[in-house]
C-alpha cells in the first residue's frame, strides 16, 4: 500500500511478464524435449531396421550359400557314380542304390534333408521309405521344381500332426542322365544354425547411439547372439532398478519400444534407457538397439 503507482505498475507487469516467460519456456521446453525424444526413437527404430534387414539379408544369403554347396556337392557325388556304371564298375541300380545311402546320412541344420525327384514329381530318395515312387505333384513348390530344376527356392510346408505352416527353403540341382531333381530342404525357423555371424557381427557392433548407446541380437530365451559384452549369455532373468523384468517382455512384445532405469556397476544412480527392437520370425530373434536418454539430452 505504501508503494506509488510507478512501482505498482512495474511490479504488476513484471510479475505478469515473469509468468509469461515461465510459460512460454515451459511451453518451449515441451515442445523441444518431445521434438528430441521423437527424434530419437526415429534414429534408434531406423537403425534397427536397418540391422533387421542387414541381418535378414546376411542370413538369407548364407542359407543360400550353403544349401547351394551342399546340392553342388552331391551333385558331383552323383556324378562321379555315373561315371562309375560308364566304366562297368557299377550297375545303374548299384550306383543310385550307393548315392541314396550317401544322401539320407546327411543332416541339414537340424532336421533338414536331402531328397530326390525326377521331373514328373515322383521322388526317387527321401528320408521317409514309404515316400520313394510317391508322385507329390499336388504340392505347388514341387511344380515349381519340376519346372525349375535348379535354384533356390523358399516355401511353406506342414507335417502331419502339426498345427501351423513352417517356413522351409531348398536349393536343387539337376542331374540329367537320372532325370533326378537333387533337393537340399531345411525349416526356415533351423536358418540360424547354418547362419554364420561373422557375417553381420561386426557392422552390427559398429553402430553406436550417444555415448555409450548399442545394438544387439538375441533370441526369445534370452540368449544373447550378439552383444558388445555379453555374448554368449542369458539376461532373460535380468531386472531392473525397480525390479522390473524387462527382457522377458521384450522377448515377449518382440517388437516395439521399452524405457526402464538401468544401473550398471559402479554408477551411482539408475539412468533412463530406451530400447527400439524388432523381430526376425525366421530366425526367432530380436534384433534391438539401446541408448540412455540423458545422453541425448545432454546437448
Amino acid at each position: 500500500m505504501q508503494f506509488n503507482i510507478r512501482t505498482k505498475l512495474f511490479i504488476s507487469y513484471s510479475s505478469i511478464f515473469l509468468l509469461i516467460l515461465i510459460a512460454a519456456g515451459m511451453g518451449v521446453y515441451s515442445f523441444v524435449r518431445l521434438t528430441i525424444e521423437k527424434n530419437i526413437e526415429s534414429e534408434l527404430q531406423q537403425s534397427t531396421n536397418i540391422l533387421l534387414n542387414l541381418v535378414e539379408t546376411a542370413a538369407e544369403v548364407s542359407l543360400k550359400n550353403y544349401l547351394r554347396a551342399t546340392a553342388e556337392k552331391n551333385l558331383e557325388i552323383t556324378e562321379f557314380f555315373h561315371q562309375r556304371t560308364l566304366k562297368g564298375e557299377l550297375t545303374e541300380e548299384e550306383a543310385k542304390n550307393q548315392v541314396a545311402e550317401i544322401f539320407l546320412h546327411q543332416h541339414i541344420g537340424e532336421s533338414g534333408y536331402i531328397y530326390a525327384i525326377d521331373s514328373g514329381g515322383v521322388l526317387q530318395i527321401h528320408p521317409q521309405p514309404s515316400l520313394v515312387g510317391v508322385n507329390i505333384s499336388q504340392y505347388n513348390f514341387v511344380t515349381v521344381q519340376k519346372k525349375k530344376k535348379t535354384g533356390y527356392l523358399v516355401y511353406d510346408w506342414q507335417n502331419p500332426g502339426e498345427k501351423h505352416k513352417r517356413g522351409k527353403a531348398l536349393y536343387m540341382a539337376y542331374f540329367a542322365p537320372w532325370d533326378w531333381i537333387i533337393s537340399v530342404s531345411t525349416y526356415r525357423s533351423e536358418f540360424r544354425q547354418l547362419v554364420k555371424l561373422e557375417d553381420f557381427r561386426k557392422k552390427i557392433l559398429a553402430v553406436s547411439f550417444g555415448k555409450t548407446g548399442y545394438s544387439y541380437v538375441m533370441d526369445l530365451k534370452g540368449n544373447l547372439i550378439v552383444h558388445p559384452k555379453l555374448e554368449g549369455r542369458n539376461i532373460l532373468g535380468e531386472k531392473n532398478a525397480k525390479g522390473r523384468y524387462f527382457i522377458q517382455e521384450i522377448c515377449e512384445r518382440k517388437k516395439g519400444k521399452i524405457i526402464y532405469p538401468w544401473q550398471n556397476p559402479g554408477d551411482s544412480t539408475a539412468r533412463e534407457k530406451l530400447v527400439i527392437f524388432n523381430f526376425i520370425p525366421q530366425f526367432q530373434w530380436i534384433v534391438a538397439s539401446s541408448s540412455y536418454l540423458d545422453e541425448f539430452f545432454a546437448p
